[in-house]
């Protein structure tokens, strides 16, 4: 599991929840999509990857749009098929979830703030 937003409380809470779930789920946590990909290149990918991937929109240094764009051409297809990205961001408009949707590396979108049900709902739907 990845966290990618630069909102501690966001942070904080989404952890808390994903932890409710299954307290040994390993939760890594970085503040922005340079740091995504920083740790998506130097993580041991023997080890299991983060299964899913959750992105915020705006952030600072690169926001959720220009990781995907950069995501999109650093790792191959095998790589990249085993990462879940889902959009999170704090305005749920026809437009943006369109537009996430559009990225054929993002499978999901979801409004802030999460919970432990839609994270419930969120890992039925993509692991189950």
């Amino acid at each position: 599991m990845l966290l990618v937003d630069d909102d501690e409380t966001t942070n904080f809470l989404n952890r808390f929840f994903l932890k409710q779930l299954d307290d040994n789920l390993p939760v890594n946590i970085v503040s922005n999509g340079k740091e995504a990909l920083d740790f998506l290149e130097h993580e041991d990918h023997s080890a299991k990857l983060p299964c899913l991937l959750i992105l915020d929109t705006n952030m600072p240094v690169m926001n959720g749009w220009e990781f995907l764009e950069t995501f999109g051409k650093a790792f191959g297809d095998d790589f990249k098929q085993q990462i879940v990205i889902v959009m999170l961001t704090a305005l749920d408009t026809q437009e943006t979830t369109a537009m996430a949707l559009s990225n054929p590396n993002v499978r999901d979108t979801a409004q802030k703030p999460l919970s432990d049900l839609k994270f419930k709902m969120l890992i039925n739907k993509h692991f189950s």
